[in-house]
């Protein structure tokens, strides 16, 4: 027991990297705003900013789905459960920043604070929807 119990601290160790990374990631781009922002269309950015929005959609909904279908880990018949757990974690955090990505690729591009600020709001709130739970390590 007391592995699982290291393990459940390792793991929100683990979310509070993927959320710390994507907070300063998103503090150290705005910044940038004010050096290369452009004047963009109306149309066009209500466009990127219903696509990061969709993207949200689409990929925090189907990781929450996946959450329920493979947790909890039995950790008396999975004798690797702590490295299959770790993986679960990663992707569903991955899967949950692909919103940012998308954003972060926008604002590259394009400079758009909206954007990026949407797609920041939709990932944090994915990777507070999948965060760790004690019931999924039994």
């Amino acid at each position: 027991m007391e592995k699982v119990y290291i393990y459940r601290t390792r793991s929100r160790h683990l979310h509070y990297a993927f959320v710390a990374s994507l907070v300063i990631l998103y503090l150290a781009c705005i910044p940038l705003y004010f050096y290369f922002r452009l004047p963009l269309h109306k149309n066009l950015l209500n466009f990127f900013t219903f696509f990061v929005v969709a993207t949200g959609i689409v990929s925090v909904l189907p990781a929450i789905l996946i959450r329920k279908k493979v947790f909890p880990i039995d950790t008396t018949k999975d004798p690797y459960w702590s490295y299959t757990a770790t993986r679960r974690y990663f992707w569903l955090y991955v899967l949950c920043l692909v919103p940012f990505a998308f954003a972060l690729l926008t604002f590259i591009a394009f400079a758009s604070f909206q954007v990026l600020s949407a797609g920041f709001l939709v990932s944090l709130c994915g990777l507070i929807l999948v965060r760790p739970k004690e019931e999924d390590i039994k």
